[in-house]
């Protein structure tokens, strides 16, 4: 669940009073497990459009926020190969899915590359949904609390992560990104040229990975810079933690923050 509220401070200097408006939001994560998906993807790549197409009419089968996250990450290895630069791609993205493919003992990374639940999945279309709901029937085995405040183009972040289990504690990072919907981009050359993408969940900014306590309860305050040509109601902050020795998702939580 979560909420926004707006909070009003009243600076007083002599007789003259300013009030400063600033956002915030909350949300807390629930006691089932939501699924992350992780997709990696690239404007150069013919095969992507189709990938992204089924991530985003997933919501459309009831996968709402409140059962799965979806992380579009731009990579940037297929850039000048197809003779088209990915605009949104950055050298942090192709490291995370390099990460994620040692993980699943992969030595090579590919697009589209779907990971869900921190495990990679080929035949995505057929068995993608299965495998979210199977995500979906499980107990979470972390607790996530985000508390945001926005002061001009800064975003404070308070995350409070509760890890279920002395093994979890002793592997399990924190991650955060940042997300944003309705991207248009037209392309200009490379296999899609021609067409006209409206990316969803694209990462803005991925932060972390952010060491958690071993006594299983940690709360870290991070600081964010929003970039003035994102758009405000197409922003969702997103907390995942993940084991990151064999790549379980213990939780993740989304957080909208539209105005």
């Amino acid at each position: 669940m979560f909420k926004r509220t707006l909070i009003g401070l009243c600076l007083l200097a002599g007789l003259a009073t300013e009030m400063v408006v600033a956002e915030n939001w909350q949300a807390s994560s629930g006691e089932k497990q939501v699924a992350l998906m992780e997709l990696f993807v690239s404007e150069g790549c013919g095969l992507c459009p189709a990938a992204e197409r089924w991530a985003k009419a997933l919501p459309e089968q009831g996968l709402k926020q409140d059962k799965l996250i979806v992380l579009g990450f731009h990579v940037d290895y297929l850039n000048d190969k197809k003779g088209w630069i990915d605009r949104f791609a950055t050298r942090r993205f192709t490291e995370r899915q390099q990460q994620m493919a040692r993980i699943n003992l992969y030595q090579t990374v590919f697009t589209p590359g779907v990971f869900i639940g921190g495990e990679i999945l080929h035949n995505w279309q057929e068995h993608g949904v299965e495998a979210i709901e199977f995500i979906n029937a499980y107990q979470a085995e972390a607790d996530i609390t985000l508390n945001a405040e926005q002061h001009a183009d800064k975003l404070q972040i308070r995350t409070r992560v509760v890890v279920h289990g002395e093994p979890n504690r002793q592997q399990s990072k924190l991650y955060l990104a940042l997300i944003e919907d309705n991207i248009i981009s037209e392309i200009h050359g490379g296999d899609n040229i021609g067409a006209v993408f409206n990316h969803q969940d694209l990462v803005r900014r991925w932060l972390g990975p952010f060491d958690l306590n071993v006594s299983g309860t940690t709360e870290l305050d991070t600081e964010l810079e929003l970039d003035a040509d994102w758009k405000q109601q197409d922003l969702t902050l997103v907390a995942v933690v993940q084991n990151l020795y064999d790549g379980y998702v213990l939780q993740g939580l989304s957080m909208p923050l539209a105005e």
